[in-house]
């Protein structure tokens, strides 16, 4: 009799010793799940695709930063001072706009320099009519790929 009862409760006890949980540290998904269960909250079920999803896009992610967005071109040139007059236009960019990104991108054979990082067109256009009265050469390519960190704060 003793042995049915020891029987019994291995069985019932080893699917959650032996379940597999995936839970990553600051993890909103799998941190609101546990205080589900720990508070006698509702408990939380997700489809096994979905939760595998959520996990590959974060992954996906943070293996790739960028997003795709606006930057205005303040400079573009080849030949043999080109990068000196590259660094120039940056140097005198962020000297009248310290809190702005500037980039330099070295695209064969020409230098050029990019400032901002916009993530909507309005955001691009608000920055340059700042910007047009120092820069009159300045121009609003198409959308680039921009860098997310800016943006990490948000997420």
């Amino acid at each position: 009799m003793r042995v049915e009862y020891l029987t019994l409760l291995i069985l019932f006890l080893s699917p959650n010793l032996f379940g597999q949980s995936y839970h990553r540290p600051n993890d909103p998904f799998s941190s609101l799940q546990a205080d589900s269960i720990y508070r006698n909250h509702s408990v939380i079920k997700v489809d096994f695709g979905i939760n595998e999803n959520y996990y590959k896009h974060l992954i996906y992610n943070s293996n790739n930063p960028e997003v795709m967005g606006f930057r205005i071109r303040i400079f573009s040139g080849s030949g043999h001072n080109a990068k000196q007059d590259a660094n120039r236009a940056r140097s005198r960019f962020l000297s009248r706009y310290p809190e702005i990104g500037a980039y330099l991108n070295y695209d064969a054979p020409d230098y050029k320099v990019y400032v901002g990082d916009c993530r909507t067109r309005s955001e691009v256009l608000k920055l340059f009519n700042q910007i047009k009265r120092d820069f009159p050469y300045a121009f609003i390519p198409p959308k680039q790929a921009i860098d997310l960190g800016k943006y990490k704060s948000l997420n």
